[in-house]
């Protein structure tokens, strides 16, 4: 164990950013390869469990972490990140497993104290065919900005579940709110738009312009990571959806912005038995307009 902690101290990993596939990634606790990020490649299959290996230069903050694996349906898989201590022991870790659908994720926050190198290791084990990605983020990762995930890509057309509609329209008396998932608008821990944005970006303006009406643009967030963290995130994330809609032609003091980060659940981020629920996760994580239909415009 004295020379694993030794090997550790001694790696000499920059935390650079880029796109990083599983074929690239140190499969040996001797030559960590640089985290990006995003780390993704295909299921080993019947070769068994595969490890992989990261180096990362963090911060004190949260290390935000996102487990995607996808396969066929009902099919065996299993994905786990452990954060290494420096003995090389397991510190924290998460993980993901199949359960009934072709595609399965769990989100975690790792606390970081202090600033410091860091090993992450990456097991993956199942099927023949398939993928995996890990997303990594927060403001003990602030570098982070490319987090794609090539390997998943191809996988997501082969999923029998209908297309989510970008913007969900809740009416009642005296408010239509426009919900639309920050999946749609942003990706894993950022608040810059994608360019797929684009089409629920013109539905809402369109809304907001044939109502006449002044409109509030609320950011929420799941409950993965600390309050200040999220309502931050749920802030940034307002604003950057109110900078497109003025983009588009909309009058500045017609829209106003609101963060709520986690208080205002629409969904369990969890189940009733604590563990990790993906489903809900991804409801609470939205953007929603609110426009007040009585009144004065």
């Amino acid at each position: 164990m004295r020379k694993l902690s030794a090997l550790i101290a001694a790696l000499g990993v920059a935390g650079s950013l880029s796109v990083a596939l599983s074929e690239e990634l140190s499969t040996s606790i001797m030559r960590p390869s640089v985290s990006t990020g995003a780390i993704s490649g295909a299921l080993p299959g019947a070769s068994g469990p595969r490890s992989y290996y990261v180096a990362l230069d963090l911060a004190p903050g949260d290390l935000l972490t996102q487990l995607l694996i996808a396969g066929r349906e009902k099919g065996e898989r299993r994905l786990t990140l452990e954060l290494l201590d420096a003995s090389g022991a397991v510190a924290s870790s998460t993980f993901v497993r199949a359960a009934s659908s072709a595609k399965d994720e769990t989100t975690k926050s790792f606390p970081i104290d202090s600033t410091g190198r860091r090993i992450l290791r990456v097991t993956v084990e199942g099927e023949e065919t398939g993928a995996f990605c890990v997303l990594i983020g927060g403001s003990a990762f602030p570098s982070a900005k490319d987090q794609a995930c090539p390997a998943m890509a191809g996988l997501k057309a082969a999923s029998s579940a209908p297309p989510q509609q970008a913007v969900e329209v809740i009416t009642t008396t005296c408010e239509e709110r426009l919900r639309v998932g920050s999946d749609f608008l942003f990706d894993f821990d950022h608040a810059d738009l994608r360019a797929e944005a684009a089409p629920a970006l013109a539905e809402l303006e369109q809304r907001i312009t044939t109502a006449g009406k002044k409109a509030i643009v609320e950011g929420h967030t799941d409950g993965v990571g600390t309050d200040s963290y999220n309502q931050k995130l749920s802030e940034r994330r307002a604003s950057a959806v109110r900078n497109a809609l003025v983009g588009r032609g909309l009058a500045p003091e017609k829209l106003a912005i609101r963060g709520y980060g986690k208080t205002k659940p629409v969904a369990p981020n969890q189940n009733a038995d604590g563990s990790d629920n993906p489903q809900g996760r991804e409801k609470n994580r939205r953007v929603e307009v609110v426009i007040s239909t009585c009144g004065r415009s």
